[in-house]
């Protein structure tokens, strides 16, 4: 969808951007090659040209940076597609204290492929290093909860990543509620031996794995890593509906259509 994205482009809004693709301007490279087919203003003109330029240079560069800074926040799903290779999901447990006393337990990194535990007292410290290689990170209610925490728990954070939080745009689409009602309502089913947890058994479980139980923290883990995981078919998912939700797609499939 990124290639087919104008709004990044200064003077662009929504309404400018919906005009190229009913005047079958679908991508950046059609812009470049019928620009004279569409009528704008000489300065929108001349941002479209440039930008278009320069995004595309970024998008070769893999430089996430410059369509993080351009790109509306309610708009940034549109980055997972091409950046997906560098794309971390992730999701973090605690111990709930409060009072200026809770810490981060367990937080669970995954690439798509590959899954990583960091674990407090283990190797936590390992994840300032481990995150940097990402260009977008994905969460659920991380802009309220889980990268605010990170950042007051880590001095050396700052979080330079494009961030998608999938409770925003879920809301977008109808859908309500903390992770695992999203989940139920979409029919993704845990595995049965977390199945019932909810975030409270992960702060008990923190605590019988302190008091001497290590499978406790083996259970902790499964919990969280049933919350990451499940976050790559929900932005999946995401990405497919915000998608269809553009007059882009019915353009792009009527045009499909003459074509054939």
């Amino acid at each position: 969808m990124l290639k087919h994205t104008f709004i990044h482009i200064p003077g662009v809004g929504e309404r400018t951007e919906r005009f190229l693709w009913r005047n079958n301007i679908l991508c950046w490279e059609d812009y470049l090659k019928n620009s004279h087919q569409v009528r704008l203003p000489e300065k929108i003109r001349l941002n479209l040209s440039l930008f278009i330029k320069l995004s595309l240079d970024a998008l070769l560069r893999g430089n996430v940076h410059f369509f993080k800074k351009l790109l509306p926040e309610k708009e940034m799903w549109r980055l997972y597609p091409e950046f997906k290779d560098r794309t971390a999901f992730l999701d973090i447990e605690t111990t709930g204290l409060g009072g200026g006393k809770d810490y981060i337990t367990v937080i669970g990194l995954f690439n798509g492929e590959k899954l990583q535990f960091f674990i407090q007292g283990k190797n936590i410290e390992e994840f300032t290093r481990a995150i940097k290689k990402y260009s977008v990170i994905v969460t659920y209610n991380g802009k309220q909860f889980d990268l605010p925490f990170l950042k007051s728990s880590f001095d050396d954070l700052d979080f330079p990543q494009a961030h998608i939080d999938l409770k925003y745009f879920l809301q977008k689409l109808g859908y309500f509620g903390g992770l695992k009602k999203v989940e139920k309502t979409l029919g993704i089913k845990r595995c049965r031996k977390v199945r019932n947890l909810n975030g409270y058994d992960a702060v008990l479980l923190w605590n019988r794995y302190l008091d001497g139980e290590p499978e406790a923290l083996q259970l902790l883990l499964e919990y969280n890593r049933e919350d990451v995981v499940n976050l790559k078919y929900l932005m999946e998912f995401t990405y497919e509906k915000m998608v269809q939700s553009l007059p882009f797609f019915l353009i792009k499939k009527e045009r499909a259509q003459k074509v054939f």
